[in-house]
């Protein structure tokens, strides 16, 4: 379970900059929720409601994706309620703190998340039928509002409670992190792939028509879907030379960075590539702070999981198995 630290790129747009205020009366969204609490943290209830905008908040347009494989389907919505308890528990923490985003905080999100938006548009010019109809799983205007301030309530707490401390990395780490990753740096033909993989074609197309209509989000397809495990450094994968099974180079080989494959049929099962660049010679000098910001924030992020650990483990979690629609395949204390 990881929590983005200093990305945003999961919140989508609100409709509005005058109505993105934080709430002042406690949890944002559970003010005249009506749906089942599905879940209590600290005494504290969680509605199916404020489960369901979370959800959209993180699938986007893929929220209301369908599956055969109910086992499948209770999996990932277990790992979203795991995400989604851990999330409403900073989230607390940051209330009781008075912590609250500020307007410009948030319009710097909302103004992030347009930029993001224009080049996809551009690019995909009129929405199909599909798309369009895919597009009614997205947060509304009240949603969003209400989702951009969790998240950044979870930011701001993790900030101002003094579990991101300063850290450094020193010159002696940057280099053994180069030296490790000579083949990522140094490599003259190999190439970066996001890979899907899954054993039924049906299933295999469809992705594919929803990773060409959001190019943007086939890492989160590849991580909800693929049944290849993700890569250490967010789901790309190094590919030397004849590395792969000569099918598969092939469908690869003729992209443009930033493309996807077509429908590859292996003894595998059914691929789909997203060519995410290809390897030139690089010095260090050139990846220096790139390096180092990656160490840091890996540094950042042990210090997250770590207090995220020690909190929910803390915490009296009581989860309403009956008004979940779906069967919980998890445990969220770990115990």
């Amino acid at each position: 379970m990881r929590v983005v630290i200093f990305a945003l790129a999961v919140l989508l747009l609100c409709g509005g900059f005058s109505t993105c205020g934080p709430s002042r009366q406690g949890n944002p969204g559970a003010q005249d929720d009506l749906s089942p609490v599905i879940v209590e943290i600290n005494g504290i209830p969680e509605h199916q409601a404020g489960f369901e905008r979370f959800i959209k908040s993180r699938l986007s347009d893929f929220a209301d994706q369908t599956s055969n494989n109910q086992h499948e389907i209770d999996q990932r919505k277990s790992k979203l309620l795991d995400q989604f308890i851990l999330r409403q528990l900073i989230v607390h923490e940051a209330l009781k703190k008075n912590i609250e985003p500020t307007d410009d905080e948030i319009r710097r999100v909302l103004e992030d998340q347009y930029q993001q938006t224009i080049p996809a548009s551009n690019a995909l010019g009129q929405a199909s039928a599909e798309s369009k109809e895919s597009r009614s799983s997205m947060l509304e205007g009240s949603e969003r509002r209400i989702e951009i301030i969790n998240e950044l309530l979870s930011l701001k707490f993790y900030q101002n409670a003094g579990i991101l401390k300063d850290v450094k990395v020193t010159p002696e780490e940057i280099e053994s992190y180069y030296r490790a990753n000579l083949d990522r740096y140094q490599g003259k033909k190999g190439f970066y792939v996001r890979e899907i993989r899954v054993s039924d074609q049906t299933l295999a197309n469809k992705l594919h028509r929803q990773a060409l209509a959001q190019p943007g989000e086939f890492a989160v397809l590849a991580k909800l879907h693929s049944e290849v495990p993700m890569a250490p450094d967010g789901g790309w994968i190094y590919y030397e030379p004849e590395q792969l099974p000569r099918v598969l180079e092939r469908a690869i080989t003729p992209l443009k960075v930033g493309s996807i494959s077509k429908v590859i049929k292996s003894n595998y099962g059914f691929h789909i590539f997203k060519l995410e660049k290809r390897a030139e010679p690089i010095s260090l000098e050139q990846v220096k702070k790139e390096i180092e910001a990656k160490l840091v924030s890996e540094k950042n992020q042990t210090l997250i999981d770590d207090f995220n650990k020690r909190a929910l483990q803390s915490a009296k979690i009581t989860i309403y198995y009956d008004r979940l629609g779906f069967t919980y395949l998890r445990n969220i204390t770990g115990s």
